[in-house]
């Protein structure tokens, strides 16, 4: 069950807003994780007890630290982390790796939904309580609609414990703006979702196919695609934080944000502190900075850096293509560090738009399917060999389509100082938090209305995040 689609639009979201709101926060909270379990179970069935193992465990173990030797020891605190990634390793990492050297991976189950998102909540929760940065929670129910809250489950934002903790446990009724700015924003991230990220996608998937067949990728048609799915990955997953973000500040929960006009960066070390964030915030705080960050000398923070985009990687997938990306990456982060770009500002222009045309080359073997069709559309987007656009991908450039792209595109080239989000921007919320409360509504509700009909009336697909 996804955001957009009618099961959850017109019976799901209505049925726990009827139920849940009236509801005093502790009813409240309970009604929400019941929801949530069944939010999950709707779209993972059985799958539901990896994630229930985890929590379970997580819970417990967490309860466990510090009250006597042994599980204040190191050695229980390992235990503790092995047991909550070990889902995840078994699903996502061991078929990968077991494939290298057999026809048939050793353990061939699928992937539920969102357990990279679900293990780092819980991952995130078992540090802190090691580090004393929070306290073991003793009702299970609170952590558990932490871990399960369906707005974040699948696909984020990743949000920490400590962030959500006293929304949990003393948030008021939700007020009329809290309301008002939840619904509009989800309305805004379904706008993008339908209007710019699918027919986009629809340009990049074909672009994709033709790579994979017999008929040759023209100079014109690589570029087109990369572009194309630039943006549509962008839209996709900024839209599911809006969604997400708005959903749960309709019941009074403040997420963090997750994007911040990351095609505007200038440089590598930007960029990732822009795109993805509470992604980026966790890998620096729980593996960078462990592992001495720039505190210990060049060499020790190269390491350091090294090691936190390897896992960066991994954690989108234990294939070739990504650690391709992640290679492209770490190395652009590291040419920054010995030349000193990464503190400096100078030739904004040129650096953005070398920038913006390393972040569309990055994005290929991330969106390709193997190294020979990386290298295949990289070839044609280096030695020009043809300019002509298949007649697929010309039967594809409707006016939605091409509409959604040159809108896309026009973001991408977004001038820096307009640094506030275009939502805040549009609904006055940049200038202030209590911006006309009928405004926002208005432009949330048109944004919604139009959002649904045209996901009724165009292909829907699910969230590029989701395999994740």
């Amino acid at each position: 069950m996804i955001f957009n689609s009618t099961a959850f639009l017109f019976v799901f979201l209505p049925l726990v807003l009827i139920i849940a709101f009236p509801l005093p926060r502790r009813a409240q909270n309970l009604v929400l994780l019941t929801a949530s379990v069944v939010f999950y179970v709707w779209g993972a069935g059985w799958q539901v007890v990896w994630i229930a193992g985890v929590a379970v465990a997580s819970y417990l173990m967490a309860r466990m630290m510090h009250s006597n030797r042994w599980t204040s020891s190191r050695a229980f605190f390992a235990l503790s982390l092995i047991v909550a990634l070990s889902p995840l390793a078994l699903l996502k990492y061991l078929p990968s790796i077991s494939l290298r050297w057999a026809e048939s991976p050793i353990l061939a189950l699928a992937l539920p939904l969102g357990i990279s998102f679900f293990t780092f909540h819980a991952v995130s929760y078992l540090i802190d309580v090691k580090r004393g940065s929070v306290s073991p929670e003793k009702n299970a129910n609170d952590y558990f609609l932490y871990l399960f809250y369906f707005p974040h489950q699948i696909a984020g934002p990743i949000v920490r414990y400590s962030e959500i903790v006293d929304d949990i446990k003393h948030r008021p009724r939700p007020s009329r703006h809290d309301v008002v700015i939840g619904f509009s924003r989800f309305g805004w991230g379904l706008a993008k979702k339908s209007l710019i990220a699918d027919p986009a996608g629809v340009i990049a998937t074909q672009m994709w196919a033709i790579a994979a067949s017999p008929e040759p990728v023209s100079f014109s048609l690589a570029w087109l695609g990369a572009f194309a799915f630039a943006v549509q990955i962008y839209f996709d997953f900024s839209a599911y934080s809006d969604m997400a973000i708005g959903l749960a500040r309709i019941f009074g929960f403040h997420f963090p944000e997750n994007f911040a006009a990351p095609y505007a960066s200038i440089s590598a070390t930007e960029f990732w502190r822009r795109w993805h964030m509470t992604l980026s915030r966790w890998f620096r705080d729980y593996v960078y900075i462990p592992l001495g960050g720039s505190r210990h000398g060049v060499a020790r923070e190269y390491i350091a850096l090294l090691v936190t985009f390897t896992l960066t990687s991994l954690w989108h997938g234990a294939t070739s293509t990504f650690i391709l990306w992640g290679v492209l990456w770490s190395s652009a982060l590291v040419v920054e560090r010995l030349t000193g770009l990464n503190k400096s500002a100078r030739f904004a222009i040129f650096r953005r738009a070398a920038m913006t045309l390393f972040i569309v080359f990055s994005w290929v073997p991330f969106r390709a399917p193997s190294l020979s069709g990386t290298a295949e559309v990289w070839r044609a987007m280096v030695v020009p060999n043809s300019f002509d656009l298949s007649p697929m991908i010309l039967v594809l450039l409707s006016p939605l389509n091409l509409a959604a792209l040159l809108l896309g595109l026009a973001y991408m080239f977004w001038p820096r100082k307009w640094a506030a989000r275009v939502f805040d921007a549009t609904t006055g919320l940049a200038r202030t938090d209590n911006a006309p409360l009928l405004r926002v509504g208005v432009i949330g509700l048109v944004a919604g209305v139009v959002g649904i009909s045209v996901s009724f009336l165009n292909t829907s697909t699910p969230f590029i995040y989701f395999q994740f």
